[in-house]
């Protein structure tokens, strides 16, 4: 199956690819970081600050440089998922789900038939009126389409292996923080029993035949990248 989406082509290739995780809206980075060959960029919608338009503009600015993409949207709802594709987001992190259930509805929002009931609206970047041939539309949107499940409670845990093989899921990942505080360690996700259970969650993920984001992915976070450069540059000029 071809695709445009660089995720699902690193996870068909069993290679590893670099993606920035942005927490602010300015498209202008994600041109930068093109420049050093990031893979895909992450709007985080859950815990950044994003509205709708700033959405939009980012995803121009990545489909401009053959990058792709994707977001953690706030909540499972078809709504908000929708708000986020008709965008031109290519791929979704749904965080907080902690069953079968929610995964499958998840599903059932992002792709369009035959896998899921995704609504058309028009959305960017053809629009209606750049669409010819709408079933091969369709099909090629289901083909550009990621979903990532991210854990973060005890019940995730638990339920983490059967949420994998739910078709349409791609690779899950981690919420080690909140995933922290809900085994009882707040604040301190490198505590022992975390770790562990991660570790045996992600060994049931990988049995049932999807990767956590570990495995494929490099991430770098905007906000890390410009407090280490700041200190790197400040200090070798003071020295």
């Amino acid at each position: 199956m071809k695709t445009a989406n660089s995720i699902k082509r690193a996870i068909s290739e069993n290679r590893r690819i670099r993606g920035l995780h942005m927490t602010f809206p300015q498209a202008g980075v994600i041109e930068l970081m093109a420049i050093v060959g990031v893979d895909y960029v992450y709007l985080d919608g859950e815990h950044g600050a994003f509205d709708v338009r700033d959405i939009e503009y980012a995803c121009v600015a990545a489909e401009r440089h053959g990058i792709t993409p994707i977001a953690r949207v706030p909540d499972p709802s078809p709504a908000t998922i929708s708000r986020f594709l008709d965008r031109g987001i290519k791929g979704i992190v749904v965080p907080h789900v902690d069953s079968v259930a929610t995964a499958r509805e998840v599903v059932d929002a992002a792709y369009f038939g035959p896998l899921g009931n995704r609504s058309f609206g028009g959305n960017r970047p053809k629009f209606t009126a750049g669409i010819s041939d709408m079933p091969a539309h369709m099909a090629e949107a289901n083909r550009d389409m990621c979903v990532s499940i991210m854990i973060e409670t005890v019940a995730g845990l638990d339920a983490a292996a059967e949420i994998a093989a739910v078709e349409g899921v791609d690779y899950m990942s981690f919420g080690m923080m909140d995933l922290a505080q809900s085994l009882g360690h707040p604040g301190n996700p490198a505590a022992a029993e975390v770790t562990a259970r991660v570790a045996e969650a992600s060994a049931r993920i990988r049995a049932a035949g999807k990767p956590v984001r570990e495995d494929f992915i490099t991430v770098g976070w905007i906000n890390d990248i410009l407090v280490r450069g700041a200190r790197q540059l400040f200090e070798s000029s003071d020295q």
